[in-house]
């Protein structure tokens, strides 16, 4: 009897480790085709314009019944970097031809930042290289939100093809951090660009993906 327990045990066993080996053998592989999907953050930098705007490949996307939840990667020196963007889905449009409409085209909240683990701090890291700020930290673990203005003339509705343009306004109350960036969403090639607003930005938007 003790003889038969021991066989269960150690077939029991067995299985489990081989089991375990066969996952992370599954996990490398997944990761290995997500990666060769994914192309360099950097690759559309305009050297002569001097931006360094990144743009990233949206891998999943989530809708809720008030947004559209993005995690979105890319490459950088061969490391997958990325984060999770969620959007408002009730933006209204910035502009009534050539007017802007401000009291419809800002959102309060209506994105938010929030770290995917090691993948963001590669990112946030991968700025900093970019914007030429001395500091390596993590990405912060809390959501970081930001009012929307939206650059565009119709209502946003990602769950169409199409390409929106959106600006974004971080720490509005806080005159050290605050700063602006640019978030464009192109739903038809699954795409999300970020684009500088001005170089006095790059340390408060550093600090904000950090604090």
């Amino acid at each position: 009897m003790t003889k038969q327990i021991t066989l269960i045990f150690f077939r029991g066993f067995f299985s489990f480790l081989f089991g375990c080996k066969n996952n992370n053998n599954q996990n490398v592989q997944k990761s290995n085709i997500e990666s060769s999907n994914l192309e360099e953050i950097t690759s559309r930098i305009d050297v002569e314009e001097g931006w360094k705007d990144i743009f990233l490949k949206i891998i999943e996307d989530k809708r809720t019944d008030t947004s559209h939840i993005y995690i979105a990667k890319g490459l950088y020196k061969e490391e997958v970097v990325g984060l999770q963007i969620e959007i408002s889905s009730k933006i209204n449009a910035g502009f009534i031809g050539d007017e802007i409409d401000s009291k419809n085209g800002f959102v309060l909240k209506g994105v938010s930042f929030k770290s995917i683990g090691k993948e963001s701090d590669e990112l946030v890291n991968a700025l900093a290289e970019l914007y030429e700020v001395p500091m390596k930290k993590g990405f912060t673990k809390q959501t970081i939100s930001a009012t929307v203005f939206s650059l565009n003339e119709k209502k946003v509705n990602f769950a169409k093809n199409d390409y929106y343009k959106l600006k974004l306004f971080f720490e509005e109350d806080n005159e050290d951090l605050y700063c602006e960036l640019y978030l464009n969403i192109n739903t038809e090639t699954k795409e999300i660009e970020l684009h500088e607003k001005d170089e006095e930005y790059r340390v408060p938007i550093i600090k904000v993906l950090t604090n």
